[in-house]
């Protein structure tokens, strides 16, 4: 009979409703529910640990503040306020002006058994991955980030990118194969260029 039984979400939701009427309680549980999340997201995405744990700082207080405009039928609570880390993460590479890391995608990938990438990074040295995945346009990253780096099904990272589902399982779709794709021709290269030295070598 678990159905009886509140959803997660359900429960996030009750917690920014009493937030809302000033339970200091209840954004507190708040934060310890979403905290670790929110953190993995934020530290993924920002190289130093000072700069992610004033980000993280920063979403939550935003959370605070916006508290009146999480709306349950546009999203989830988790969506709600990784959105926020999102918008804060953009803003900060910006005023950097470098490119966020991708959590390092191909390391995270390497752990993560039984993902349409996993073959590919045991397949291939990482530095390779991360070479061919540094390639791939923003776009691509972004998605192959949340999808496989931080596990997001389709449906959220529509929520959270302001798409369609279908659009989002496009966009993966190709950003997987044009990621094979590069890793083909780097292998290629790599044998010819073998091969030539070792014509090379046996000339000698």
């Amino acid at each position: 009979m678990s159905f009886l039984w509140p959803s997660r979400d359900d429960h996030l939701c009750e917690l920014i409703e009493a937030s809302r009427r000033g339970d200091r309680g209840a954004f507190r549980a708040l934060y310890q529910e979403l905290y670790d999340p929110v953190a993995r997201f934020v530290s993924r995405r920002v190289g130093r640990r000072e700069d992610a744990e004033d980000l993280v700082a920063r979403v939550f207080h935003k959370l605070l503040e916006r508290l009146g405009e999480f709306d349950r039928r546009k999203g989830t609570p988790r969506m709600f306020v990784l959105a926020m880390a999102r918008n804060l993460v953009i803003d900060h590479v910006r005023a950097a002006r470098h490119e966020a890391p991708i959590d390092d995608l191909a390391g995270v990938l390497a752990d993560e058994a039984g993902t349409p990438l996993d073959a590919l990074v045991r397949g291939e040295e990482l530095r390779a991955v991360r070479e061919a995945l540094e390639e791939l346009g923003a776009e691509a990253k972004e998605v192959l980030a949340l999808r496989y780096g931080d596990g997001l099904k389709h449906q959220e990272i529509a929520e959270l990118l302001g798409l369609r589902a279908d659009a989002v399982k496009q966009r993966a779709s190709r950003a997987l194969r044009e990621l094979k794709a590069r890793l083909e021709a780097r292998a290629e290269q790599d044998a010819g260029e073998s091969r030539g030295e070792g014509v090379s070598n046996a000339g000698l």
